[in-house]
């Protein structure tokens, strides 16, 4: 199994937070690893140093560093970290009075679960993989090619559709594929490898160096049953060609059955600043253009970003305004009981959407006012 990424470092406190028993529990699987980097992880019960020597190793990867022990950190710290917000203790009470020691500290219970209930870490990995901020291009299926709902095949299926790929362009052989299902909605989470790139690093004096390592890429892909539409994260024309054609095959029989869903248009805009009035009480209370930008019919574009976007359209000659092509805009929404305003960006040269997972309130708005189609393309992106 070749090497994924450099990890990301659990939280530099955590080992100093566990028990010698829990970081030897953790370790163990690895401990010819930490012996040829010069520790041996039978000491930590005795040597208090041994846990500064293990925390300096773990920050320093090498391409001998095993892409296991990687992946089984980073979900620790993904678990483990409170900015997180994972309370196992609310949902996994009976597993939690089993697994709990009167001297255990939250992060020797996280290792517990991570070694003893790994399906449940996975879960709450693919939760977070699933609300993280991300661009999903939409694509549609024929009306004439079935849909063949998900079973436990299926992961594997897109696995070994996909697997070659990767590794035949020089990403490594990883695929691992999780199925989840959530609000009436079907999920998945791709890894695999990337690229090898060239990353920061420390050496074992803790000095900053620099290694060629393979970073991990999580992507993930929505079925929406209300739309009879697929929505896939991936940077690059190829591997949206890959998803395209492997989630096609194995759920349309056909790896062409996908197309590119062209929902959504800027027309609506040419009503006027009423297209974006809201009400106080909805999930939307509050809309604002904040950019536009346009192609006029000479072909010479421009971009309105200050004052009133709506007055100074108004101003121009009203056949004009007709005439000229809208290219981008930015619309700052503000949802419900949230302060933030969240900026959504709309290009019709494009069929693509970005925000934390699929935020339904954003989308009815955007349904409701004309934004979405089924006869424009368009692009949506969430700026963080």
């Amino acid at each position: 199994m070749p090497s994924i990424r450099i990890p990301r470092i659990v939280r530099p406190d955590v080992l100093s937070n566990l028990k010698s028993s829990s970081i030897f529990a953790l370790l163990q699987p690895y401990e010819s690893y930490f012996t040829q980097r010069g520790v041996a992880l039978k000491d930590i019960f005795n040597d208090r140093s041994v846990r500064d020597s293990l925390a300096a190793i773990i920050a320093s990867p090498t391409p001998t560093t095993p892409p296991e022990l990687v992946e089984q950190l980073e979900l620790l710290d993904l678990i483990a970290n409170p900015l997180h917000g994972i309370s196992f203790e609310e949902g996994y009470e009976k597993m939690v009075a089993g697994l709990l020691e009167p001297d255990d500290s939250q992060d020797d219970l996280h290792v517990k679960i991570l070694l003893h209930a790994p399906e449940i870490a996975w879960r709450e990995f693919d939760r977070q993989a699933l609300h993280a901020r991300r661009s999903l291009y939409s694509y549609s299926h024929y009306d004439r090619l079935p849909y063949f709902s998900p079973d436990a095949d299926s992961a594997k299926k897109l696995e070994a559709l996909m697997r070659p790929w990767f590794e035949k362009n020089a990403r490594s052989s990883i695929c691992s594929v999780h199925l989840r299902q959530e609000s009436g909605n079907i999920s998945f989470i791709i890894r695999h490898g990337d690229l090898l790139k060239r990353m920061a690093v420390y050496d074992d004096q803790g000095r900053s160096t620099s290694a060629i390592l393979r970073p991990e890429r999580v992507d993930v892909a929505h079925y929406r049953r209300d739309t009879h539409e697929w929505q896939v994260s991936g940077i690059g024309r190829r591997l949206q060609e890959l998803y395209c054609q492997a989630f096609g095959a194995v759920f349309h029989g056909s790896a062409a059955a996908l197309v590119a869903s062209k929902r959504y248009s800027l027309e609506p805009l040419r009503e006027g600043s009423t297209v974006l009035t809201c009400d106080a009480g909805a999930h939307v209370s509050y809309a604002r253009l904040s950019m536009l930008r346009l192609e006029l019919p000479c072909g010479q574009k421009l971009t309105m970003e200050r004052g009133d976007i709506f007055a100074t359209l108004k101003a121009l000659d009203s056949s004009l305004c007709k005439d000229v092509t809208l290219l981008e805009a930015k619309i700052e929404l503000k949802r419900q009981n949230q302060r933030r305003l969240v900026p959504v960006i709309i290009n019709p040269s494009r069929d693509k959407i970005a925000s934390p997972h699929i935020d339904f309130a954003i989308e009815e708005w955007l349904a409701e006012r004309g934004f979405t189609t089924n006869h424009h393309a368009g692009k949506i992106l969430e700026i963080p």
